[in-house]
């Protein structure tokens, strides 16, 4: 099937951050944002990713989103693929969100992901390395949630089950064990599949590094994921069936450690992954500079994969984050991007960028969010 690259061709926010009102029209090829820091840069890269996501990268409320002073804050955009043009809208008004597809409200927040694929770039991806095992939980739940509906209904499912269980544990004065069986064999049901679903991705990620690092081992060192679960073994169980007795072979041994603890202990919300040289995690080890080019072809394989699973090729949205890099790295790092995506990156200073990139359309951001383009 063809691979065809998503486009966003426009983008309106009405009381976002710091915007009272905005429109800005983007080319197809590479869109260059320039400014100073705290002028607004980042904050078109977040508006454009809430519409894929209906989340902020930023882990920001609503209330903290919509301009000082205002009750609500809207965010529209315009895309297009091959065969296809339709626009996606956000909608924040005095606590309650609202999201349309041409204009046709939705409920659920299910029905609009998968519109929009998105790759991101931001300096906090460094915390996939270096942070709390929830960071690397959720950036790979947001990839499958995004790629695969059946993943994300899973997902929703077994953390509704976990957060029951959880609470009863906390609260129950006597152990009801029937009910704690009927939690469990939800949670192995909806887990199990969340972990076979987790081990294909990771094998496509470290197919994808191990091709990628041959090519060019003078930028990248030999690294690869590993996935670590306490509900089914590394090595094995790569059969759902399998994943499934081993899961639940935890949950009945594991009975009496989880009412001591007065949680849940077992299960894919307990995973987490590792950045390896097949020794040594790269936290302990690496570099900064490792680490940052560790991140980004770790994105590099999640935007392949998404190319791969859903015939689309991703829009690039790069934060400011490639400045990083000494320029012999930035200009290695920018051949990997597809010729044909769509990019909107964000910087303080064009002469600072390589002389390989050429952007298609700049913006430049002035005081108080005002913008021009050339």
């Amino acid at each position: 099937m063809k691979v065809s690259p998503l486009y966003l061709n426009s983008l309106y926010l009405n009381d976002f951050r710091n915007y009272k009102e905005l429109k800005i029209e983007f080319c197809r090829g590479t869109n260059l944002i320039l400014g100073p820091n705290g002028e607004g840069k980042s904050n078109i890269i977040e508006a454009v990713y809430m519409l894929s996501t209906s989340k902020s990268f930023r882990n920001a409320q609503d209330q903290h989103i919509t301009r000082w002073g205002q009750k609500g804050y809207r965010v529209r955009g315009e895309f297009s693929s091959d065969d296809s043009t339709y626009e996606i809208g956000l909608e924040y008004t005095a606590g309650n969100k609202v999201l349309s597809v041409n204009g046709i409200h939705e409920r659920k927040i299910s029905n609009i992901i998968g519109y929009v694929y998105c790759v991101l770039f931001i300096f906090d991806d460094i915390y996939l390395i270096n942070g709390p095992p929830l960071a690397r939980r959720n950036y790979l739940d947001l990839i499958l949630s995004t790629s695969n509906p059946l993943y994300f209904r899973s997902l929703k499912n077994y953390l509704t089950v976990v957060k029951h269980k959880n609470r009863y544990l906390k609260e129950a004065v006597e152990i009801d064990w029937n009910l704690i069986s009927t939690w469990n064999e939800q949670l192995v049901e909806s887990g199990s599949y969340l972990i076979h679903e987790r081990r294909i991705i990771f094998e496509f990620i470290n197919t994808y590094l191990e091709h990628t690092v041959g090519e060019r081992n003078d930028l990248f060192f030999p690294f690869r994921l590993k996935y670590k679960s306490n509900a089914a073994d590394e090595h094995g169980m790569r059969d759902r069936d399998e994943i499934k007795e081993g899961f639940s072979k935890k949950l009945r041994n594991g009975r009496s450690a989880e009412v001591r603890a007065r949680t849940a202990l077992y299960g894919p919300h307990r995973d987490d992954f590792l950045f390896t040289d097949r020794e040594f995690a790269v936290r302990h080890f690496g570099s900064v500079g490792e680490a940052r080019l560790s991140t980004i072809l770790l994105k590099l394989a999640q935007n392949e994969f998404f190319k791969q699973q859903k015939n689309v090729v991703p829009i690039l949205l790069i934060d400011d984050v490639l400045l990083e890099l000494d320029m012999k790295n930035m200009e290695k790092v920018l051949s990997f991007l597809d010729a044909d995506s769509q990019k909107i990156i964000t910087t303080t200073e064009k002469k600072k960028l390589p002389e390989i990139f050429s952007p298609d359309r700049v913006f430049v951001i002035g005081k108080n969010g005002k913008i021009s383009c050339s």
